[in-house]
């Protein structure tokens, strides 16, 4: 198994030389890994790094550092980052891991743009560390011939919170701090086409939907190597496979696919051309797909979310600036729409416990959250504008209705507790005081940073505040202290 570590560093291979055929699986075994810079006889901790800020009162995240001389480099002065502050010379960005509960960074070989965290038996609302989690990858390689599923299993992932604490003689360390090597195991199926979405059915593990940049979408049976992986050994890294089943009715490349909550084995899938396919999965493991494609929107389709209670209702979102919801049973024209922004709306969510409840992240960097029984209004009952670039995927927290976490192309994972509200008096007694009030929205609970090029954030739906990110220049999993 590979070590997680930290502050990784990542090595890409694109533009690489060939390689003869007796290297390639050597370089298979060593395209994932976590990595830290310290061994353990250096520290106490099982040490792991990232980027991260969160609100002043939490004292968290990315922390600035002065070290203009020498004595200042001893004792640097320490304040949290706000993003789009400019640093001042001789001033440079240093995590807080006091921030996170865990954190633990991981460099691929090839960039992952789209991940699920895949369903599995070790048991509901985890909390307690070591963690162990399943997740499923597709890649962006240099040729489609090169890319490939990766199936992780991300293990022994210990508390990393007090990575940068020293504990006195009478304190003791918690057995969830304990400095052991986390572990990783992956296997690879290699997959045509650039993997722009893969998404793991919830209601059978291993059974996954990708989306080629082939215009091809492929469903796969992949419970043979997830249960190599379950039994914790080392598997070989590479599984071959094909996909079970293939649709080609697309003709053209999309992004957008969602599984339902409701019914095992139904899919939708969007593409460029505007066209709604819906899947089903019929006695004795045959797939179909409508032959009629839903018809309404007049851009490409970005996003899909299925109802998380109603067999026959979905939404979805476009280039066209809409968001639709539609009537499973009807394929020409939406049940309703609105227009929900001056640009391309990128991505949707579906508050699963508050299901009358709509998130949408649109080109501009706005995100917006709609109340369906006023949909019609085309009034959102929320909007935010924190980011300053397009807004890359956003989901709910499966287990806290209030919280929402959102990526964006500006480097940044935001988390959000729309359940809070402005502390005007909190804000007069820091007036009060002189302490500087932080023109902060006050729903706006964290901001992750250290990643570049954010695709995806995705929450585990089986640990509690657990969340995954994958970027251009690799993954992170972890927990902050205020999304547990």
């Amino acid at each position: 198994p590979d070590r997680i570590m930290s502050a990784p560093e990542r090595k890409s291979k694109k533009g690489r030389p060939s390689h003869e055929e007796e290297m390639e699986e050597k370089e298979e075994e060593e395209e994932l890994r976590f990595e830290d810079p310290f061994s353990d006889e250096e520290v106490d901790e099982d040490m792991d790094d990232g980027e991260g800020q969160g609100e002043e009162e939490d004292d968290g995240g990315m922390d600035v550092e002065d070290d203009d001389d020498d004595e200042d480099e001893e004792n640097p002065t320490k304040q949290v980052f706000v993003p789009g502050t400019a640093l001042q010379d001789g001033e440079e960005l240093v995590v807080d891991n006091s921030a996170y509960e865990m954190l633990h960074r991981m460099n691929v070989e090839w960039p992952i743009l789209s991940f699920d965290f895949l369903p599995d038996s070790l048991g509901q609302q985890r909390t307690k560390f070591p963690l162990t989690c399943f997740a499923v990858g597709g890649t962006e390689a240099d040729s489609p011939k090169n890319n490939k599923l990766v199936l992780m299993r991300m293990s022994q992932m210990h508390r990393t919170k007090h990575d940068d604490a020293e504990l006195s003689d009478s304190e003791e360390s918690d057995e969830d701090d304990l400095d052991d090597d986390a572990e990783l195991q992956h296997v690879s199926i290699r997959h045509n086409g650039c993997v722009n979405r893969v998404r793991a059915m919830p209601q059978e593990a291993g059974i996954v939907a990708s989306w080629s940049e082939t215009g091809k979408v492929h469903v796969w049976d992949l419970t043979q190597p997830l249960r190599t992986l379950e039994r914790q050994g080392s598997p070989a890294p590479n599984f071959a496979a094909e996909p079970v089943f293939t649709c080609s009715r697309h003709g053209t490349e999309g992004f957008a696919m969602d599984w339902s909550h409701v019914e095992a084995g139904r899919l939708a899938t969007g593409d460029n051309s505007s066209a709604i396919f819906k899947w089903s999965k019929g006695e004795g493991g045959q797939w179909a797909v409508d032959s009629a494609p839903f018809k309404g929107h007049g851009g490409s389709v970005e996003d899909l979310q299925w109802s998380p209670t109603e067999l026959e209702v979905f939404a979805s979102c476009s280039s066209d600036k809409t968001v639709r919801i539609w009537d499973a049973r009807k394929k020409q024209g939406s049940a309703l729409h609105i227009e929900a922004a001056s640009t391309d709306v990128n991505v949707i969510s579906w508050n699963s416990k508050v299901t009358y409840l709509l998130a949408s992240g649109d080109e501009s960097g706005t995100f917006k959250v709609w109340d369906l029984r006023s949909f019609a209004s085309g009034q959102p009952v929320a909007s935010f504008s924190w980011h300053t670039k397009p807004i890359t995927s956003i989901q709910w927290n499966p287990e806290q209705p209030s919280m929402i976490a959102a990526s964006c192309a500006d480097d940044q994972v935001s988390l959000w507790d729309l359940s809070l509200e402005k502390d005007s008096e909190a804000e007069a007694q820091m007036q009060a005081d002189g302490s500087a009030v932080p023109q902060l929205p006050p729903q706006l609970i964290f901001v992750h940073q250290g990643q570049h090029d954010v695709k995806e954030v995705r929450w585990h739906p089986q640990c509690p505040g657990v969340l995954g990110s994958t970027a251009g220049d690799g993954f992170n999993i972890f927990r902050t202290i205020n999304a547990a």
